[in-house]
């Protein structure tokens, strides 16, 4: 089996609710369907943030696991969603 690009990676750690939530949707925005994004956050509210978002928005979010205070979050981009710009 032959292993896919590694995600991309973005870090919101040391930001509180709401800025981590809307730095994921921004991001999200404006990758292609299939992309896969780890994010990395140590805000308590963050995995369930982003556990919605990907729920509303058509993504998948893969695994969430947590290390040290960090949670990890690997998420696959889902196709746009009807009628988004």
């Amino acid at each position: 089996m032959t292993a896919g690009p590694p995600p991309l990676a973005l870090d919101v750690t040391g930001l509180n609710c709401p800025l981590p939530f809307l730095k994921l949707r921004r991001t999200l925005r404006g990758l292609p369907a299939g992309t896969r994004l780890e994010v990395l956050s140590n805000d308590p509210l963050a995995p369930g943030d982003f556990a919605e978002l990907c729920e509303s928005q058509g993504h998948l979010l893969v695994e969430t696991s947590q290390r040290d205070g960090v949670t990890r979050t690997l998420i696959e981009v889902g196709p746009p969603a009807q009628g988004a710009k």
